[in-house]
């Protein structure tokens, strides 16, 4: 049997060969791994003779505005869906592997007449056409950078650039935590020394992922952080987050990053949560753990996933209280089981 990866190739080849478009997909609110995969994997399959462009639900995160190539992201609410989509020959997904984490565009995505999805994400999803999924990948950054050697391989030219570097080398530090998280491999740490071979600004993808910061966020985490909730002996930490207090103080859900990593960061707690409502009254539980709670298991029942340390979930058709009441009572279950 032919591996996934190398089936995906021979797709990807014949398009490139033909010309033809490639619409990539990442999920909706595109993180730096979603993101910059989309972007590293658009620069080579361009530069390789295909014509690919990335289109997302929403604008780009402020955090992620460093990000070369930006002109090839398209926003869905601006795309006039009649022309270019109805011509992409490919749609790949990318750090997702089910349609529904595309949003609005899953049905561009559905139209295309072959589908394919990367991820590092283990899910029980389905998403048709092709799938490669690699759990012991530390990012999909990582997947792409393989798919595209083979690329080079096949076709005897170099795809990498400097701004496909900085792309790659983005998705691989945001999903690592800058190399720092138990996800790290030697394997991370080779395609980190490959890419950094073109010079990408490490110094500058580390400081806008984790150390900018705004007025508005520090106002945030305060406020949240003193109302942080602590259970089970202190093994469990959550904050919730109510539309009011992010139209108070005129907040997005870009300053809400990083919080549930310091609360799961507390000497004690082995499970942390956040809970924030969206606009749209649903409740999106972000899910942060140590070696002792498995976070893409817990998440798995409510229709989510993710890594084993750090998950997330979103829960429709309940209130805030009746979701942090659920999850918490269920998270102390596994805490004790």
């Amino acid at each position: 049997m032919i591996p996934t990866r190398d089936r995906i190739a021979e797709v990807v080849l014949e398009v490139i060969r033909k010309k033809d478009r490639v619409g990539i997909y990442p999920h909706v609110g595109a993180d730096g791994d979603a993101l910059g995969s989309a972007i590293g994997l658009a620069l080579a399959l361009n530069r390789a003779g295909a014509t690919a462009r990335i289109f997302v639900d929403e604008k780009v995160n402020p955090r992620l505005l460093f990000l070369p190539a930006l002109d090839l992201v398209s926003v869905y609410a601006d795309l006039d869906t009649q022309t270019w989509p109805q011509d992409q020959a490919l749609a790949i997904a990318v750090d997702c592997t089910e349609p529904e984490r595309l949003g609005c565009r899953q049905e561009l995505y559905r139209d295309a007449p072959v589908q394919a999805a990367l991820d590092h994400h283990v899910s029980s999803g389905e998403s048709g056409g092709l799938r490669l999924i690699d759990p012991q990948a530390s990012a999909t950054g990582e997947i792409i950078f393989d798919l595209v050697t083979e690329l080079e391989g096949q076709l005897g030219q170099s795809l990498l650039t400097q701004d496909a570097a900085m792309a790659l080398m983005t998705a691989i530090v945001s999903d690592t935590g800058g190399f720092v998280y138990s996800n790290t491999t030697a394997r991370t740490f080779a395609i980190a020394a490959h890419l950094m071979a073109y010079e990408p600004d490490l110094r500058q993808i580390t400081y806008r992922l984790f150390h900018e910061s705004t007025k508005t966020q520090l106002r945030l985490q305060g406020e949240l952080f003193s109302q942080a909730q602590f259970l089970q002996d202190d093994r469990m930490a959550y904050a919730r987050v109510d539309q009011a207090l992010m139209q108070r103080l005129v907040a997005t859900d870009t300053d809400l990053d990083g919080i549930v990593s310091e609360l799961r960061s507390i000497s004690g707690v082995e499970v942390a949560f956040l809970f924030r409502e969206l606009a749209d009254g649903a409740i999106r539980v972000n899910i942060r753990s140590n070696d002792h709670f498995h976070a893409s298991d817990f998440a798995r029942p409510f229709g989510g996933g993710g890594h084993a340390k750090a998950a997330g979930m979103t829960i429709r058709h309940k209130t805030l209280d009746e979701v942090v009441d659920l999850v918490v009572a269920q998270a102390g279950q596994w805490l004790n089981g």
